[in-house]
């Protein structure tokens, strides 16, 4: 015990535990709910992909002989089907052969 009338004073704090005490700061908050951001890119390829299934699913109602109500549904199923039978044309038009290919480039060239 110590004697007399001397006060204690408070150990010192070290410089490393001063620095730390320093550092720390309120976090801050973000506008906006983070999930929703995340999603976003998410939700737009979901919804091209549904377009999609939409013409594909109305060209083959349309092919099928089926009569809409809605016109747009009817003139998505028909600009469908014909985009699918370009390009089934397109592919079914092309030589298959590597000489009848190359008859081919020859006569672009000519």
């Amino acid at each position: 015990m110590a004697q007399g009338n001397h006060k204690l004073a408070k150990a010192k704090k070290s410089a490393g535990a001063q620095k730390r005490k320093a550092v720390r700061t309120v976090k801050k908050t973000k506008k906006g709910n983070t999930k929703v951001e995340r999603n976003q890119g998410i939700m737009a390829a979901t919804k091209a992909i549904n377009r999609k299934n939409e013409r594909l699913i109305a060209a083959k109602a349309m092919n099928a002989g089926t009569n809409f109500s809605l016109t747009d549904i009817s003139e998505k199923g028909k600009n469908e089907s014909q985009r699918q039978t370009a390009e089934r044309d397109k592919k079914q038009n092309k030589p298959t052969k590597l000489s009848q290919r190359l008859q081919v480039r020859l006569n672009k060239l000519k």
